[in-house]
């Protein structure tokens, strides 16, 4: 049941996208409609993970990061399988399994979409890049089974 409540979810949120994509497509062709939508999706996504990445007045803050995002997991479980996979004093890591957006994309036949989901999470990182490091190695919107989240105290 959770997994067909994430499916459906998943279409809701990028229908929008889907729609844009396919009418764009019959003027300007598939790649151009993705090199237009693209965008607006990865706005979307980070305009989405602010409700979910903390925000902390610098590196110094760090130790509230993981406190902080732990506490929104109750939102966020309901779309992701989230695991921890580190934490301390410097580093956050963390493990989600599945996205549904991406996996709606996938399944609706513009998987050159899901990538651009993807780049919201690094929009953010630069947004915040004096506070906390981002890296990632594995993404689900670019075939990989699950994405890594790691954030990193600056030192």
């Amino acid at each position: 049941m959770k997994k067909l409540i994430r499916k459906i979810e998943g279409v809701f949120v990028v229908l929008p996208f889907i729609i844009a994509t396919k009418s764009l497509s019959i003027f300007w062709g598939q790649q151009k409609a993705i090199e237009i939508v693209g965008p607006f999706a990865t706005k979307f996504a980070k305009n989405t993970l602010k409700l979910w990445i903390p925000k902390i007045n610098g590196p110094e803050d760090f130790d509230s990061f993981p406190i902080n995002m732990k506490k929104n997991f109750w939102i966020w479980r309901q779309f992701y399988d989230i695991q921890i996979i580190e934490e301390n004093n410097d580093v956050f890591k963390l493990h989600i399994y599945n996205c549904p957006f991406c996996e709606a994309f996938n399944n609706l036949g513009l998987s050159k979409l899901s990538p651009y989901i993807c780049e919201g999470d690094w929009e953010i990182a630069k947004e915040n890049s004096d506070k906390w490091l981002f890296e990632r190695n594995y993404q689900i919107g670019t075939g990989d089974s699950f994405c890594d989240h790691t954030y990193k105290r600056i030192l």
